[in-house]
């Protein structure tokens, strides 16, 4: 017999094969990358992961390092940035391969004149803007064009195409321009954490860096390894042209926008206190959601952020939240309704149910249920979905509808709180297992505030696997996702409890029970 002190309690179990009959065996196991469709829906029925802590390499110290030895700032505030690069002389030669898909696209161009229109206009744009200028070639040092090609979404209200740029097309060496940079990654904290934090606030607002990558400079030594080519027709002599600042597609701009972004709230702190912290602690990419305690204070960090944006050239714009001073129109596309469903459309519609807390748990679960029987069906992806199936899906459709009438408070905190509670619920069933966290709090008047903070859910593995390891399974993910919450929370909380689902307390799993051990700590 064993026993385990755990987060959750004491727990015992029989002991398994760890004697003699596990002894000089040795397992060998062969991974392979498969970043494919398949794979990626194969997630979905796949064991549950809270990431906690991102790992930390040794190329976000190279970046930083270099990062801080090249970035300026010139006379109006605008950052200036260079590339972390590995070794630009081993690119070959790209520019033939960047002038047979100039070509490839102008026949794509020629049959669409409103397709040709946005184009021209997008690049126009950008040239106008100081983004890209025209160059004379001299043939002299390293250079590197970029293929591109538009992206073309009707749905969109403001930009319909967008120009992209493929800076993986590899050259006469097999190098591309991405592929001797460094990456970065985000210097930003995770999605989750900030959107769990946004909903302590009593008053809130998001909003948007317009054109946040373009409105970095690239220095001026690298912008010959952003070159592109263009003609105002298809018979029209080829221009070249470089792009001047941070280019999305290539491998460092994440890092640099955001690095960027940490660097004019380190600047800028002295002259904008509210606004500095909530750029470093309550920005994703290029959205900030954030909020206050007060209407005056909300309007101040309104103004301080827009001040402070201005100081390095860049604005904000698309203004959402809960006070008409800060509330832009917001538009509703409508969605022309199929008269049938493919799973390809199953699997569009479930990826757009955009919800990183878990609050529509529930309903993605369902959905990716039945995502799972029609992977056991073994439909194509442009096949028809069954009868049956069609059925429930339009019915799935049509109740998706009524998730607007769900109202859930954003703020989870009561005012003046005196005592903070976080309660973890765990169970699990042959389809599917889950957690969600909840967050209870009393006021000095003893008023009492209970609020879904987060949840997770995952649909059982196709191999059947037992309720009590299910159940497990459940328990790992609770003690994951509590720890994220207060983490991301950074409250005093002055109790946790859990209540987690156990149908059959002798069956322990000492590989989960490991992990929760992990996970506390």
């Amino acid at each position: 017999m064993l026993f385990f002190k755990t987060l959750f309690s004491d727990l015992s179990f029989p002991g398994g094969s760890t004697s003699s009959d596990a002894k000089g065996k040795e397992h060998c196991g062969f991974i392979q990358a498969a970043d494919n469709l398949e794979h990626s829906i194969k997630k979905f029925w796949e064991i549950e992961n809270v990431e906690i802590d991102s790992v930390k390499i040794s190329e976000l110290d190279i970046c930083e390092d270099h990062f801080k030895s090249t970035h300026s700032r010139d006379d109006q505030g605008r950052y200036t940035v260079a590339m972390p690069l590995k070794d630009p002389s081993c690119l070959g030669e790209s520019r033939q391969t960047a002038i047979q898909r100039l070509n490839s696209l102008w026949k794509r161009l020629s049959r669409d004149k409103e397709y040709l229109s946005l184009y021209e206009k997008f690049l126009q744009e950008y040239e106008d803007l100081g983004h890209m200028r025209e160059i004379k070639v001299d043939g002299s040092g390293v250079s590197f064009y970029m293929p591109h090609h538009g992206v073309y979404r009707p749905e969109k209200s403001t930009t319909k195409m967008r120009t992209v740029f493929n800076a993986s097309s590899p050259s006469t060496s097999g190098k591309s321009l991405n592929s001797i940079q460094f990456n970065g990654g985000l210097v930003q904290e995770d999605l989750f954490s900030i959107m769990v934090r946004f909903r302590k606030h009593k008053y809130a607002f998001t909003t948007d860096i317009e054109k946040m990558f373009r409105m970095i400079n690239i220095h001026p030594e690298q912008t010959c390894l952003q070159r592109i080519l263009w003609k105002k027709g298809i018979g029209e002599p080829i221009k070249t042209y470089e792009l001047t600042t941070v280019t999305y597609g290539t491998v460092s701009a994440p890092y640099l926008a955001t690095r960027t972004l940490k660097q004019l709230a380190m600047d800028e702190a002295n002259n904008f206190p509210l606004a500095a912290p909530v750029l470093l602690s309550d920005c994703y990419m290029d959205n900030i959601l954030s909020g206050s305690e007060s209407i005056e204070e909300v309007i101040e960090l309104q103004h301080q952020l827009i001040e402070m944006f201005k100081t390095a050239g860049m604005q904000l714009h698309k203004w959402c939240g809960n006070l008409p001073e800060i509330t832009s129109n917001l538009q509703e596309i409508e969605q022309q309704r199929p008269t049938s469903f493919t799973k390809r459309m199953v699997l569009s519609t479930i990826a757009r149910i955009f919800d990183p807390l878990g609050l529509l748990g529930p309903i993605i679960t369902w959905a990716k249920i039945f995502m799972q029987r029609l992977w056991l069906l073994e439909l194509g992806w442009n096949d028809e979905l069954p009868f049956k199936e069609q059925k429930e899906w339009r019915r799935f459709i049509d109740s998706l509808k009524a998730v607007n009438n769900i109202s859930i408070d954003r703020c989870i905190v009561i005012h003046r709180a005196e005592s903070i509670e976080l309660h973890a619920f765990s169970d699990a069933s042959e389809k599917a297992y889950g957690s969600s966290i909840y967050l209870k709090s009393i006021s000095a008047l003893g008023e009492v505030k209970v609020c879904l903070v987060t949840s997770k859910s995952r649909v059982s593995p196709l191999k059947q696997i037992s309720i009590p390891r299910l159940e497990l399974c459940g328990a790992v993910l609770a003690a994951k996702l509590m720890k994220k919450v207060k983490e991301a929370l950074n409250l005093q909380i002055t109790a946790v409890h859990f209540l987690v689902g156990f149908n059959n307390c002798d069956f322990m799993d000492t590989s989960r029970i490991k992990r929760i051990e992990d996970v506390r700590g």
